[in-house]
């Protein structure tokens, strides 16, 4: 979602002088490529373009074609086959063996559309929701390229077209996807009609809960925010938990470690915790409140032996730590890449906690024989 955020401001700012804009969407991949559909960059009419679509090598192309839509006010969307081993159309040898779809529309300052708003509004509130972004038609369809459908996840319906009900197929396909929690760009009969769209799941950005705020926390947090994530700092030090020591957290919080209540921590699936006090007895109260909640990952700090005499004394005053709550522990935490500064710890447990949180092994991927991505095309 860091991308959405800088893509927002940029248009933001083209919007307040006045001057329209051109959003990119990728919304269909077919075999090998850089970006996953849903990725967005825009081209203000003045200023440079924000955000990527591709490793580079599309952007180029696209500024041209955005120029045109912004001249002609129509959405369009553009096809990149990757796929010939020639390479004929971009003489590039780029390599990738894919097929990209991007779609191209107008954003007019006099008009702003509401889907960008509502994927920054999925994020605020931490709540799934699904776009449907119509990018490709043939016959007399009802809808047309840049139309789209928002689905919030209590069930609220918005769309570019008025009543969303009017298209019914796209409704459905939108309820499926939330249901499904999982993107798709998929072909749907409307009237007769033809309509090829993305429906893609938005998930908030991940939480990242750290309980400790001391020096060895704050290349953590940096790097943390410069992957979106939002994270809060909780120590029970007043001296270190405090917001400036931490400018990128989205909250800096003084607890009492023995009264902590887990339920004021918001967890939900898409929140991991870190415990990295350094402090023995603080790490076993903060274990034994955050061993039996949903978290997926807890990582703890420290040797392998100290995070096993952790978890001896908390059996011993009637805590046992079960297979389920001992399988989402992490301790020692982090990835096996030699890391010894506090930078380098940070990248290890940030790719671990990626790792886990979208179910990967963290190995190298030249041994994957499994696609890179899960991506319905």
């Amino acid at each position: 979602m860091k991308g959405l955020a800088e893509i927002r401001h940029a248009w933001a700012e083209s919007r307040r002088g006045g001057r329209p804009a051109v959003l990119a969407t990728v919304v269909r991949i077919a075999g090998s490529a850089y970006r996953r559909p849903g990725a967005r960059m825009v081209f203000p009419a003045a200023g440079e373009p924000v955000g990527f679509v591709s490793a580079g090598c599309l952007e180029s192309d696209l500024a041209e074609r955005a120029a045109w839509v912004l001249r002609s006010g129509e959405a369009t969307s553009v096809v990149y086959d990757m796929r010939s081993p020639d390479d004929i159309v971009w003489g590039s040898g780029l390599g990738c063996s894919g097929e990209v779809r991007v779609l191209l529309e107008r954003l007019d300052p006099a008009a702003p559309p509401f889907h960008l708003d509502f994927l920054a509004g999925c994020e605020e509130a931490r709540s799934p929701g699904v776009l449907a972004i119509c990018f490709e038609t043939q016959g007399d369809a009802p809808v047309g390229p840049g139309d789209y459908l928002t689905l919030a996840g209590d069930g609220t319906l918005r769309a570019s077209w008025g009543d969303p009900h009017r298209c019914a197929p796209l409704v459905a396909a939108a309820r499926e996807t939330l249901e499904a929690a999982s993107s798709s760009s998929r072909t749907l009969l409307l009237d007769g009609a033809r309509v090829d769209a993305l429906f893609e799941y938005v998930t908030p950005p991940l939480a990242l809960l750290v309980f400790g705020a001391g020096s060895d926390a704050r290349p953590l947090v940096r790097l943390a925010a410069g992957l979106g994530w939002r994270t809060r700092v909780l120590d029970p030090r007043t001296a270190y938990a405090r917001p400036e020591r931490f400018p990128e957290a989205a909250a800096v919080e003084v607890i009492d470690v023995e009264a902590l209540d887990v339920t004021r921590l918001a967890i939900d699936s898409r929140t991991a915790a870190l415990v990295m006090t350094h402090h023995f007895l603080r790490d076993r109260a903060l274990l034994q409140r955050l061993l039996p909640t949903s978290l997926r990952y807890i990582g703890l700090l420290g040797p392998r032996q100290r995070t096993e005499k952790l978890l001896e004394q908390l059996a011993a005053e009637g805590h046992p730590v079960d297979a389920s709550a001992a399988r989402r522990l992490f301790g020692p935490a982090g990835l096996d890449v030699g890391s010894e500064t506090p930078e380098e710890i940070a990248l290890s447990v940030l790719a671990e906690i990626q790792a886990v949180l979208q179910g990967r092994g963290g190995g190298f991927l030249r041994e994957r024989r499994a696609p890179l991505h899960d991506w319905e095309a």
